[in-house]
């Protein structure tokens, strides 16, 4: 008979205490043994696994005391609690840019971490439907590829796609009708409206642009070291994710200004939820809102903009005003 390293039976019966044991449910010590002889071919004495627990206790995992009622001990020092595994699951299902088969197999691993009850109930519960979903394979590896050129300061080329009428993701082409290539000075990734995006400088503008990382193929990282940050606008004084994403609505790149926007009182949450912190608002004799915020005035804000309808009118800055004109504009000409 193979005689097994005590390191290998003590690591075995932590993994059984995590599987089959949380706060609610506790486990036997014949339970526990029966799983040994399936694992590894051998069991262990009362004494051994009282040495284990208290082990286990100085390692700071939390095992409850005997319980005369069920017979057995309760592993209550799970990584994640099981609402923490559900709202990264659900989190998971929403992300566009994860794609169906690796939603798939990232809900699997994380179900995991947990006991195998709360595995059994999350399997019931968890439904991936047909939502929008990114059929670009290569989006983790994307990923992987664009943090390592970051954080060793590398350039990066690339392909961009898009999708045609077919929704099959087709490459964009040069003048030539060739395959364009990009390179780029990565900055940093975003999460925004349930896509990343990578924020780049190219060679020729000292302006920020914004690309989806889930188009992106054929990434490769070259030896060429990335521009100087204080070269390019918006990284002068250093960079700053969360307040760049904040003033670029929906990704769109364009001037920065401070925005005037008078609202009535319906888009009173509306504008709080979409700002928090980072407007100012004041009341008007009318019960209506003037509220300021800095952002980027493009195509994004535009057409942001003209989501909130007759109750909300642009106050300044007047190139944002023209800009809405403009786009009224060419929609009155569709009707």
């Amino acid at each position: 008979m193979i005689k097994i390293n005590n390191n290998i039976k003590f690591y075995t019966f932590i993994d059984i205490m995590s599987t089959y044991s949380d706060d609610n449910i506790s486990i036997s010590i014949k339970e526990i043994n029966n799983h040994m002889n399936n694992r590894i071919g051998t069991t262990i004495d009362r004494r051994t696994m009282y040495s284990y627990i208290k082990d286990m206790k100085a390692l700071g995992l939390e095992v409850s005391s005997y319980n005369e009622e069920t017979g057995g001990y309760s592993f209550i020092n799970h990584k994640l609690e099981d609402y923490e595994i559900r709202i990264l699951v659900d989190a998971i299902l929403s992300s566009k840019f994860i794609t169906k088969k690796k939603t798939i197999e990232l809900i699997d691993k994380l179900i995991k971490l947990n006991s195998i009850y709360l595995s059994n109930d999350l399997n019931r519960k968890v439904f991936v439907d047909d939502r929008s979903k990114s059929i670009n394979e290569e989006i983790f590896i994307n990923i992987d590829k664009l943090n390592t050129a970051i954080r060793n300061k590398k350039q990066v080329s690339f392909n961009y796609y898009d999708y045609n009428y077919n929704k099959v993701l087709t490459p964009r082409l040069n003048s030539d009708n060739e395959l364009k290539t990009y390179t780029v000075t990565p900055i940093t990734m975003i999460l925004k409206n349930e896509n990343y995006y990578l924020v780049l400088a190219d060679k020729k503008h000292n302006d920020l642009s914004n690309y989806r990382v889930d188009r992106m193929k054929n990434i490769e990282i070259l030896d060429e070291e990335s521009r100087c940050l204080s070269e390019i606008n918006d990284c002068k004084k250093g960079f700053n994710a969360a307040t760049y994403s904040k003033k670029s609505f929906k990704m769109f790149p364009g001037d920065e200004h401070i925005v005037e926007i008078q609202f009535k009182k319906s888009l009173l949450n509306f504008m709080i939820d979409e700002f928090g912190c980072d407007i100012d608002i004041v009341e008007n004799e009318d019960k209506t809102y003037n509220g300021k915020f800095i952002a980027k005035v493009g195509q994004g804000l535009v057409r942001w903009i003209l989501q909130l309808g007759k109750d909300a009118i642009v106050i300044s800055p007047e190139n944002l005003k023209q800009e809405i004109k403009n786009e009224l504009l060419e929609i009155s000409k569709l009707y």
